[in-house]
């Protein structure tokens, strides 16, 4: 007769095995529960690892060690996860040399640096697992292909552009705009595109660097429809809310999503938008853009689009 030790070599793992796999998906359904009541996504993660390690390496469940050595991997590439921060890249566009749109109502590149602060700021003091990495933050040139070079070399996850609109004409429209990278579709989007893109003459050598591109010429936009940006979904997604805040949540006239061929955010490898907050050379806008009152509600209104884009 086999003693108990050699008797229990002969038990089938079978049961055992599915007792293990039923006390993992209970776990799982526990620990989920937990997950969906913590607001920001990775608060969520965290949660549900530290619930699973404490309730199998601290609590009373037992398993084979191997098991546990598998769990902890997994756990393990959780923290990881865990570990990385969502990167946000705020740009306020022009700065230094150049002013971008002007008139007696101020610059350009002060209100665009004055709404990216508070923005930023936004996101800083209320989401604790977002990295706000800025582009400027102080009143300095960075041309345009090193505004994009920030985002990819921080790896980023979203890139914000954020300007203000002019035209030709003495008494400009009233409202406001955010673009996509993308084939303009009507006239008025190739001259937001050329005014923003003409920065580039600043730059020395821009010919080369820019690869022969004009800012000024028509043609040189054919490339546009061309591309296919794999990031059209998010950004379009993301610029819908930005309008719908600028409208509820700021009071502003909403002129739409518009695609247009800008060299910014060609350049930039993860989902971007391009925000014009209104027009300088419209004295309503110009009234609400020059004020603190103004500016915090346009950066809300970034800030609410941001959030609801971010947690979905």
């Amino acid at each position: 007769m086999q003693s108990g030790r050699h008797a229990t070599h002969l038990t089938p793992p079978f049961p055992a095995t599915i007792k293990f796999l039923r006390l993992c998906y209970a776990q799982v359904q526990y620990a989920y529960s937990t997950y969906i009541l913590i607001q920001s996504t990775q608060k969520k993660l965290f949660s549900t690892t530290v619930f699973i390690f404490f309730r199998i390496f601290v609590g009373k469940i037992r398993l084979p060690s191997i098991m546990k050595r598998y769990i902890l991997f997994l756990l393990l590439c959780c923290f990881q996860l865990v570990a990385l921060p969502y990167k946000l890249v705020i740009d306020a566009g022009h700065g230094g040399r150049d002013p971008g749109a002007q008139n007696r109502a101020g610059k350009e590149k002060n209100i665009n640096l004055a709404v990216a602060l508070a923005f930023g700021k936004l996101v800083e003091r209320n989401c604790p697992d977002v990295k706000v990495i800025y582009t400027r933050k102080t009143d300095v040139f960075v041309p345009l292909d090193e505004r994009a070079n920030i985002a990819n070399r921080a790896k980023a996850d979203l890139f914000i552009s954020i300007h203000t609109n002019s035209t030709a004409k003495r008494i400009g429209p009233q409202g406001t705009e955010t673009y996509t990278l993308g084939m303009h579709r009507a006239s008025d989007n190739l001259d937001v595109a050329k005014r923003e893109n003409s920065v580039i003459t600043l730059e020395n050598g821009f010919e080369q660097k820019y690869e022969g591109f004009d800012p000024n010429s028509s043609e040189s936009y054919i490339i546009f429809e061309l591309m296919q940006d794999h990031n059209m979904e998010s950004s379009v997604k993301l610029a819908g809310l930005i309008q719908k805040q600028f409208r509820t949540t700021a009071k502003r006239i909403d002129k739409g999503v518009h695609q247009a061929g800008f060299l910014v955010l060609r350049a930039t490898s993860m989902p971007s938008v391009l925000v014009e907050l209104g027009y300088l050379n419209n004295p309503n806008d110009a009234a609400f853009l020059t004020t603190t009152s103004g500016v915090n509600a346009l950066a809300k209104s970034i800030y609410n689009a941001f959030v609801a884009y971010y947690k979905k």
